[in-house]
């Protein structure tokens, strides 16, 4: 064999070497990327499904509940292309297609519902925060029109609003059974100036009364007392958390609008 059809030979098994680097990287790179979206992807059902499994039935209104399970079906119907052969994309689709016709038939105007364990407001805020996020992640990429965006964080925020009292409500119930007098009015106070503040007018109305009732008897049971037990320091402390909670709803927004999953 000549040494110029040797030659041809090494060049013509560099160039296979090359071509097959070449497509294995390729391959790598997209398998990479795949693997990344499909991460992604499954993120933010994670997410989805936190927020519309974290809120008790009928806490939200229709139109948030429609949107969160718009937004997992959409996720849903990309991780289906994504695995195509992974039933569990299309179930989860096909259960969340039928809760979805559930709500859409609900006609019912949307009443409050009041949370009473410690355990679920913090769930319940978390959600709120998250789908807080996921609102202002559709406005910055334009699929909610400012308007609608706005519309549904006033949602959020009454949400918020008859959390944070509910809170308080909690509190001042076990501050009267604790026989602490004092501590229980400061409790109805705040959610009395809460409601009335950040209420829409006539909204609250029941709600307001039955507080102020039982506000009336604190104020007389205090002026009775011949010695009110004194509020400890970390009573105190609670108090001023407790009562921070709705200013930092509003400093917290700017943290929410930072990138997230759904972006």
């Amino acid at each position: 064999m000549s040494s110029v059809n040797i030659i041809a030979i090494i060049i013509a098994l560099l160039s296979v070497l090359v071509c097959y680097a070449f497509i294995a990287q390729t391959v790598k790179q997209r398998q990479d990327q795949r693997n990344r979206l499909l991460a992604a992807l499954k993120a933010r059902s994670r997410n989805f499904k936190f927020m519309l499994n974290g809120f008790p039935a009928g806490f939200l209104p229709k139109e948030l509940t429609l949107l969160v399970q718009r937004g997992l079906i959409d996720v849903c119907e990309q991780l289906a292309k994504v695995e195509p052969r992974e039933p569990l994309h299309m179930q989860d689709l096909q259960t969340v297609f039928t809760s979805m016709a559930e709500v859409q038939r609900q006609t019912k105007p949307h009443s409050a519902i009041p949370i009473e364990n410690p355990q679920q407001m913090k769930e319940v805020k978390l959600c709120l925060e998250e789908l807080n996020r996921f609102i202002h992640g559709l406005e910055a990429k334009h699929v909610l029109a400012q308007n609608q965006a706005e519309t549904f964080r006033g949602q959020i925020r009454q949400l918020v609003l008859q959390l944070t009292v509910d809170n308080y409500e909690l509190q001042g119930r076990q501050a009267r059974q604790a026989s602490k007098t004092k501590l229980a009015h400061h409790y109805y106070d705040l959610s009395i100036k809460l409601l009335v503040r950040e209420g829409k007018p006539g909204q609250f109305d029941a709600r307001i009364a039955k507080m102020k009732a039982i506000l009336a008897g604190l104020s007389k049971q205090l002026h009775d007392e011949e010695q009110v037990t004194p509020v400890t320091d970390q009573e105190l402390a609670e108090q001023e958390e407790i009562a921070s909670e709705w200013d930092k709803f509003d400093s917290d927004e700017d943290i929410w609008k930072k990138k997230h999953v759904y972006d």
